[in-house]
């Protein structure tokens, strides 16, 4: 597959603990795969077991559609030797794609399981050093993860920025953001690539909002404050009901927002459900202008 700027839908998984979540991937996977996807990627928690978990809910997706498959490689606790039995096995399952994260995040489960953290055992400082490693290798849908909001180890965007050509430079072809809420962000950060000439596909990483708790958590966990318009909407709701409603309606405002202005994707993180994408999905405007992948036959 080529990663391309044409308003991709994507979607966003992790791989499940245990088989009720499996029971509830599956049926996740099922009520999706309507709506095509072009890509599908897969969290891989920093630690040495989530790439068998990922091979495993792969065969699951496969059974209901036929996405290009994007694996996650954390690079802060692998050597050269652990990411050449990783790749080895994702290739002989026919997963070419990758998205590489540095994998320092904090304990959240819709990003990655730290468990296992051992940032003295990796032979990778930075994404950027596993893309070059991956690209000198010859693997070429290399991605990586970026921030809209500015990186929170950054004083400003321009530093933030310079990562990202680095990543570019190093042999990255496209890239997802980390989840934000206000448009602009995503506008101002797509605009300064442009200005500076990094032409990769920047995804929007979109999180379905379904309560005020829900988006102040995500909130913190990223290191991002919340449009001043959310915080209001979701304080005038009375009851949990409305504040999904309100929630459903600000996301897909944003998605529409993002289509009208020719984001490169949308990349939804769904957390392994279907429901609050597809009232979302329902709600968005532009939902025809979605570059989707070919209809499983």
């Amino acid at each position: 597959m080529v990663f391309g700027k044409n308003l991709e839908l994507s979607f966003e998984f992790f791989p499940p603990r245990n088989e009720r979540e499996y029971k509830t991937y599956e049926n996740t996977v099922q009520q999706l795969a309507q709506y095509s996807p072009k890509f599908v990627s897969y969290t891989d928690g920093a630690g040495f077991s989530k790439n068998r978990e990922i091979i495993e809910s792969v065969e699951i997706l496969r059974q209901y559609m036929s996405p290009e498959v994007v694996a996650h490689i954390t690079s802060c606790d692998k050597t050269k030797s652990d990411v050449d039995v990783i790749l080895n096995k994702y290739i002989e399952n026919k997963i070419e794609s990758f998205l590489i994260i540095r994998g320092d995040c904090p304990r959240d489960e819709f990003l990655m399981d730290l468990e296992d953290f051992d940032e003295n055992n990796s032979d990778f400082e930075h994404a950027s050093d596993l893309i070059e490693y991956m690209f000198k290798k010859g693997y070429k849908n290399i991605g990586f993860g970026c921030f809209p909001t500015g990186h929170p180890e950054d004083n400003n965007l321009d530093e933030t920025m310079n990562t990202f050509n680095l990543k570019v430079k190093s042999g990255g072809n496209f890239s997802a953001t980390q989840l934000f809420f206000d448009f602009d962000d995503y506008k101002k950060f797509h605009e300064y690539a442009n200005e500076k000439n990094i032409d990769v596909p920047i995804y929007a990483g979109i999180m379905p909002l379904v309560s005020f708790e829900q988006a102040k958590r995500f909130a913190k966990v990223c290191d991002i404050s919340l449009p001043e318009s959310l915080s209001k909407g979701f304080a005038n709701c009375n009851t949990i009901e409305e504040e999904r409603e309100f929630g459903i309606k600000f996301i897909a405002d944003l998605c529409d927002e993002l289509i009208k202005y020719g984001a490169d994707g949308l990349h939804f993180y769904t957390l392994n459900r279907y429901k609050a994408f597809s009232d979302i999905y329902k709600l968005i405007k532009n939902k025809d202008s979605l570059n989707k992948g070919e209809v499983r036959i």
